[in-house]
């Protein structure tokens, strides 16, 4: 049988599991925790010969001996897909070849990589050891024409020992990748199938007598004061005598103080020999995510003359985690876990992503008031933990489990059922555990993801349990929680969750999967927020997910475009399921993920009645409030007034207290408080003065609205031209087509308004979270092909003012509904133009609709836009706590958010008023009766409802204004909650109106004040 065909054999000589960590010569080495300095370490990272094969006997019987010196060249780390070989996929859950366990193709893609490295004679007397930390999908290792051994587990570190056949001088390694193996069976997450050397490959030359494996635990006394440091080590003799006379010391430094140390001497290492250190330390600083205190503790061990062997060091944290009456606790403290779903992924090079960009994902879920972290659905760099050990997340670290694509025929749970694939299930597990053990961060392991339920994930948790005591184990699909001791659930709405709340689980609960964060979205957070907030038993949520898996490429122009499902010819596939994150692939935070810092932020304000105090929450877990500060603006009618500084309350977590103002007197208007609060120190992850949110607090409505000045003009001229009818004033123009009702012409000062004729729409180009109301409601029942029937045109005056009215129907073909419309257009001398649209619906459809509003394509001209409303960035109605209502002044081409899939975005909502200028000054006031949302885009909304990739937009030769009545919230229904009814838009009786007024340069200050 095949090795990679063998469930039975996961490896051969591969080395047990053991500690990620490396050694250095001195203390003062191991003090600086550069691997690359440390003893014995040579990274074999970098060019490598390469050749690719379609099965894996195309592969040469002198690859395996001889330099290849005719081959071309690959990265190492990468993909080879990423590098022109072999084909791209993907899929969320299906397989890509038939279901035919334990078989996969024949044809299985095969990477030759082959490298020469140079050893010093002194590496002969270490233990020559190769580790590979990630390999897709089941490798080979040779050296000088030895077979050394194989491996499966993708995600999972490898070590072989290479003494036996390594030699001063030049050594040839030869390794064959495979793409496919059994374990294909549960490596299906929801990711492009890729294979590859995507992690590094070093050699660690250890010495003979040597620190094999160790585990460190801290333990707290019933008062968490107090703590013990527990620390279990085994030594490791590779030579043929019993070693005696070494001794190991174990150090704990804080800083440059040692605070605790022990000594073992004496020690006689067979093959093997373990020891125990337990060494007390008085009020350690403890670790946690809001505080992430790190003690460095160095072993040194020595051989008989008393030199120094090794050390090696590693970071500490005191922390440990427990459950008491169904809610867990760390550190003796309650907290809830905000977190993400984290896949590798890297625009550019795949799953093959340098630990810059991971350090630069840590550090913007930090600034982002992100607190914990879920390694979906695989583990990750081993150096990836201590990051989160030093800059706090909380990290619920999943192993490298999922067999989704039994979903397919009818049972997930197949193999995971079935005994035979124990000992598969089991070992990832175990390597899993045994790499990542002694890292603070991680204070849940995970069994895997989605791939049903039976007796190997019982399996999984036993020795999991049997590993680590210390720590919680979470597997989903455990859905009674009969092994587990965190029940979890994914996408659960928010009535769920809150019946989940109501009614609590004997065991903590969390939503492991929730809010797909897919496009323009995701929707409903606060709401979820709100429902988390309530219940101590909910506590934990994480976001699916954090980032576009896009491929990059450039079209033949030169264009930018991601890739996704189908762009390589792949089929079957899941399209752009893979763009869900709430970061772009090219780490640009989106409009999402501010949201989400905005509902996560640690310091609340509630409502009060009282006009001079804010009702202040502290809602960190671990923190006072002493470092934070608010500043304070007091705005009227969008403009700042005033401005204060207010330090804090010195608030424990959890607890609220009413903070004093000193408002100023303030003009009549309308006035908002508005509350930026900032982190006055720096941080390893930001800057002195970071800002966590900001808040706004409505004390004093607004009046009604003056009218608009109007200046005394000559009296205005009606006249028809066959089939127009025209309305002239003083310097201004307005024409309409008598056969279609349409305002064709809007000419000021001899320069054009119009681009195209404003028409009402009830749909706008569809997003990701909509996809599923667009195929289910609104294409069959032709919503998005609905038709304009012109029915008849009244003009008439009223004083000095000429009104013309447009009866419209508006309906899809086949069907018999629709809404009745009229546009009434008011033109007054002074060029004031205010638009009145109505609409009575007709006939049986109930169901939402995208949105009830006005399209209207005015000059491209206009680059500048001004408004009081929502801003400064995107919002809709269910995602709009990251923006406040104030006065914004942007450039016409900032409002439109440029997601990788082409959809509705950039709508601005609760807006008071708006103007568009050009570079002379000159424009269009727009004053809305109330309220209303409005976006502008360089594109039509036909472009981007059909466009597929960003290179596919052309822009218009106008730009398409929205001033819209209501837009649909967004939701998270690519796959998640469905926009909450509050939020939903349908067919029925509307009024909405504004006054749209043209003006010069010397006018634009009167106009917006």
């Amino acid at each position: 049988m095949k090795n990679w065909e063998n469930i039975d054999k996961q490896s051969e000589n591969r080395l047990p599991a053991r500690a990620w960590f490396h050694s250095y010569k001195s203390v003062e080495q191991a003090k600086e925790l550069n691997r690359a300095s440390s003893q014995g370490f040579m990274l074999l990272s970098g060019k490598w010969a390469f050749n690719y094969f379609d099965h894996p006997e195309k592969v040469p019987a002198e690859f395996y001996r001889e330099p290849m010196k005719t081959w071309g060249e690959i990265t190492v780390p990468g993909m080879w897909q990423m590098e022109g070989h072999g084909n791209l996929q993907y899929t969320d859950e299906g397989y890509p070849f038939p279901i035919d366990v334990p078989h996969v193709p024949t044809n299985n893609p095969t990477g030759a990589y082959q490298r020469e490295f140079t050893l010093p004679a002194d590496w002969l007397q270490r233990q020559i050891i190769i580790k590979f930390d990630g390999v897709e999908t089941y490798f080979e290792v040779y050296l000088n024409g030895h077979y050394v051994g194989f491996s499966k587990g993708s995600r999972l570190s490898a070590e072989f020992d290479l003494s036996p056949y390594a030699h001063a001088g030049a050594n040839l390694l030869s390794v064959r990748v495979m793409q496919w193996a059994d374990s294909t069976y549960i490596e299906d997450q929801d990711m492009w199938w890729m294979a590859g050397i995507f992690r590094d490959v070093y050699l660690i030359g250890q010495p003979l007598v040597q620190l094999q494996d160790f585990t460190v635990a801290t333990e707290f006394d019933e008062n968490y004061c107090d703590a013990e440091l527990q620390i279990s080590c085994v030594l490791h003799n590779n030579t043929a005598t019993a070693a005696a006379g070494y001794q190991l010391h174990a150090q704990l430094f804080d800083g440059e103080k040692c605070v605790a140390q022990q000594n073992h001497a004496a020690l006689t290492v067979q093959r093997e020999a373990s020891c125990q250190f337990v060494m007390p330390v008085q009020q350690p600083k403890q670790w946690n995510a809001e505080h992430p205190n790190l003690y460095l503790l160095l072993l040194t061990l020595r051989d008989p003359q008393g030199d120094i062997v090794e050390v090696v060091p590693q970071q500490v944290g005191f922390r440990d985690i427990k459950v008491r009456d169904g809610l867990f606790y760390v550190n003796g403290r309650y907290l809830k876990l905000h977190g993400v779903n984290r896949h590798d992924h890297d625009h550019k090079k795949g799953r093959a992503v340098d630990m810059a960009r991971v350090e630069r994902d840590i550090i913007l879920m930090k600034q982002h008031n992100i607190n914990s972290v879920r390694t979906a659905h695989y583990p990750n760099d081993p150096r990836f933990y201590a990051l989160c050990d030093q800059y706090g997340l909380f990290v619920m670290a999943e192993t490298d489990l999922e067999s989704h694509g039994f979903a397919n025929v009818g049972n997930i749970s197949r193999i995971t059922d079935d005994p035979a694939w124990e000992h598969a299930y089991v070992e990832r597990i175990e390597r899993h555990v045994q790499a990542q053990k002694n890292h603070p961060s991680i204070i849940i392991w995970s069994l895997g993801n989605e791939s049903g339920y039976g007796c190997n994930i019982r399996a999984m948790a036993a020795r999991c349990k049997q590993l680590d005591p210390t720590r919680l184990v979470h597997y989903e699909e455990d859905r009674d929680a009969e092994v587990v001791d965190v029940i979890s659930t994914m996408y659960s709405r928010v009535s769920m969750m809150n019946a989940f709340g109501e009614y609590p689980h004997p065991k903590p609960r969390i939503i492991c999967e929730y809010a797909h964060a897919m496009g323009n979205g995701p929707g409903g957070l606060a709401q979820y927020q709100a429902v988390f907030n309530q219940h101590k038993s909910l506590q934990g949520h994480y976001i699916w997910e954090w980032c576009d898996h896009g491929l990059l490429v450039h079209d033949e122009q030169g264009r930018e475009r991601y890739q996704y499902g189908g762009d390589y010819g792949d089929y079957p596939n899941n399209y752009n399921f893979c763009m869900d994150g709430l970061i772009y692939p090219d780490q640009r935070p989106g409009p999402g993920l501010r949201e989400y810092k905005q509902v996560l932020c640690p310091v609340d304000i509630l409502e009060t009645a009282q006009a001079d105090v804010l009702q202040v929450e502290n809602r960190y877990w671990y923190s006072t409030l002493g470092d934070i500060e608010f500043r304070v603006a007091y705005q009227v009618d969008g403009k700042i007034l005033a401005q204060q500084t207010l330090a804090l309350p010195h608030l424990l977590p959890g607890e609220s207290e009413a903070l004093p103002l000193t408002p100023p007197e303030l003009p009549a208007g309308e006035v908002f408080i508005n509350v930026e609060i900032v982190k006055r120190s720096a941080t390893p992850y930001s800057e002195a003065m970071h800002p966590l949110g900001h808040f706004q607090v409505l004390r004093q409505p607004a009046a009604e609205r003056e009218p608009l000045p109007v200046e005394k003009s000559d009296a205005l001229q009606s006249e028809t031209l066959q089939h127009q009818q025209v309305i002239r004033g003083q310097g201004f123009s307005l024409t309409f087509c008598r056969l279609s009702g349409e305002l064709t012409s809007w000419l000021v000062d001899g320069e054009e308004i119009v681009g195209r004729a404003p028409h009402l729409t009830f749909f706008k180009p569809t997003i990701d979270n909509h996809k599923q109301e667009f195929e289910g409601l609104w294409q069959p029942y032709h919503v998005h092909l609905m038709q304009h029937n012109f029915r008849e045109m009244r003009h008439f005056s009223q004083g000095d003012d000429q009104v013309i009215e447009i009866d419209s129907t508006i309906a899809p073909p086949v069907f018999d509904f629709g809404m009745r419309c009229t546009y009434q257009w008011r033109i007054t001398p002074s060029g004031h133009v205010t638009l009145n649209l109505s609409g009575q619906p007709y006939g049986s459809y109930q169901a939402i609709i995208p949105k009830i509003g006005l399209d209207f394509g005015i000059s491209k001209r206009f680059k500048q836009v001004e408004y009081y409303g929502r801003g400064p960035g995107e919002n809709y109605a269910d995602s709009c706590q990251s923006n406040l209502i104030g006065r914004y002044r942007q450039p016409v081409e900032s409002l439109f958010e440029n997601y990788p899939f082409p959809q509705d975005n950039g709508n601005r909502q609760d807006v008071r008023w708006l103007s568009v200028e050009d570079e002379k000054g000159n424009g269009i006031f727009i004053q809305p009766r109330r309220p209303i949302n409005f976006s502008l885009w360089p594109y039509s909304a036909e472009m981007l409802q059909q466009a597929q990739h960003i290179n596919e937009l052309e822009a218009s030769d106008y730009l398409t204004l929205n001033l819209d009545d209501q837009i649909l919230g967004l939701g998270s229904n690519s796959w998640g909650s469905e926009v909450l009814d509050s939020f939903r838009v349908y067919l029925k009786t509307f009024e909405y109106g504004f006054t749209m007024v043209p003006f010069r340069k010397s006018q634009t200050d009167c106009a917006h004040s």
